[in-house]
């Protein structure tokens, strides 16, 4: 069974799935048997395995109590818009000035290559008439008439005859010398001349303010001087699935708000416990009076524990960082506890340090022995435009015993160096210790 469904609303966009469904695991308590099985090409033998239950024997049942399984997943993603929005200013009056200050400039070239194209024209045009009328006349001379002879035909339905005639035929006209007649009706047309007019150009005179062209001036009247455009939103998405065995939850969160955050959680429930768990971190981004970046993660279980912190700070000025992180794990042979920081900042001095400690315990009766010890490890920076310095130092021990023979160890070093204009000056120490009994 599943389920889908999407909107898209005046505060939110949202969409969702659903999915369910259910198992009959009864197959599993079956008896299996299996025959005695030679491996090919071997004379090895698998025995013969009678009445083998996979519920029984595997686990199954321990870990899914039951053979009716049924699951319910669940997928969902909303954004929520945000109403406000950001400006970001555009210089249209700065444009439209320079647009303004040179067209004048581009006025001017604009009525020289008017003026050159207008003359060009009218001279074009004047040239092209002179050639015309001056063919016009040599054939007006040396015209020679041209006879065209048209035989006698009837027009039918309406009985019309027409007569043979003639057609003489100027350059650019007709001329029909003989007449029309139609027989017994009295109807005739006289012979008479067509002539057509030879083509003239007229005169071409094109004033010097023809087209006069004048470009705009432009300015600014309602014209926005900003682009505004929306501001994040909020982003969420949520799962969640759910078992007989296990239920897993999981949301994750991005939030505009003053600051812009995010944020995850996710977590389990089950019936075996190595299997629940709670992880949790958020972030956030300040930009008020410089930049500040903040981080915390935190992570518990049965076996392990976790938490980290982290923040950066930067203004103008100075800038910070400090970082903790800290760590504890528990298993039935082994406990152990780890914890680190680390923190600079430029403000009087710029400095660093840093420092790292572990202790462990470890435990195992199968292997006969035991172990137990410390790690220490410091660091310090100072640096000036007078002076440098750096200092190191590290530090381990353990103790335990390996087959019932006890033995501990010690190893510790120190460093430093010192560094200015009259001078350096650096140091190293080095110490180191180890027992075991009945050897040294």
């Amino acid at each position: 069974n599943h389920n889908v469904s999407a909107g898209n609303h005046e505060n939110s966009t949202e969409a969702h799935v659903g999915i369910s469904g259910e198992a009959n695991l009864d197959f599993l308590n079956i008896p299996l048997t299996i025959p005695e099985t030679t491996l090919p090409y071997t004379k090895l033998k698998i025995p013969q395995v009678k009445d083998f239950s996979l519920w029984e024997n595997t686990g199954l049942k321990e870990f899914l109590k039951t053979t009716k399984q049924s699951f319910d997943l669940s997928v969902k993603a909303q954004y929520k818009k945000n109403k406000d929005k950001h400006s970001i200013p555009i210089p249209l009056d700065m444009v439209f000035g320079f647009i303004n200050q040179n067209i004048k400039s581009f006025e001017k070239h604009f009525e020289k290559v008017r003026v050159k194209a207008l003359d060009y024209f009218t001279k074009s045009y004047n040239e092209a008439k002179i050639k015309l009328d001056k063919y016009i006349a040599e054939k007006s001379q040396n015209k020679q008439p041209r006879t065209l002879e048209i035989p006698g035909y009837t027009i039918p339905v309406v009985n019309i005859e027409v007569s043979p005639f003639t057609v003489k035929m100027l350059t650019f006209g007709y001329e029909i010398p003989e007449g029309v007649s139609i027989p017994d009706s009295g109807f005739s047309v006289p012979s008479h001349a067509v002539v057509l007019p030879f083509p003239e150009l007229p005169a071409l005179h094109v004033p010097r303010n023809f087209l006069k062209v004048s470009l705009p001036v432009f300015k600014v009247l309602s014209i926005p001087n900003n682009i505004l455009i929306p501001a994040m939103g909020n982003i969420t998405y949520d799962f969640s699935f759910k078992s007989s065995v296990i239920t897993l939850n999981t949301h994750v969160g991005l939030y505009n708000q003053s600051d812009i955050v995010a944020h995850f959680l996710t977590s389990s429930s089950s019936v075996i416990d190595a299997l629940q768990y709670k992880l949790e971190g958020t972030s956030s981004l300040t930009l008020q009076r410089g930049l500040k970046l903040a981080t915390a993660l935190s992570l518990s279980n049965k076996f392990a524990e976790g938490n980290h912190d982290s923040t950066i700070s930067l203004t103008k000025i100075t800038m910070e960082a400090s970082v903790t992180t800290t760590a504890k794990v528990q298993i039935p042979i082994l406990r152990m506890n780890f914890k680190q920081e680390l923190n600079g900042n430029t403000k009087s001095t710029p400095t660093v340090t840093s420092s790292i400690e572990l202790k462990y315990d470890f435990n195992s009766t199968k292997l006969h022995s035991t172990a137990t010890g410390t790690v220490e490890h410091k660091f310090n920076l100072e640096s000036l435009t007078s002076y440098f310095s750096i200092e190191s130092s590290n530090k381990g021990t353990i103790k335990g015993s390996v087959l019932l023979r006890e033995y501990s160890g010690m190893i510790a070093s120190e460093v430093s160096t010192y560094l200015n204009s009259k001078g350096t000056r650096s140091s190293v120490k080095l110490q180191g210790a180890s027992k075991v009994d009945g050897i040294w």
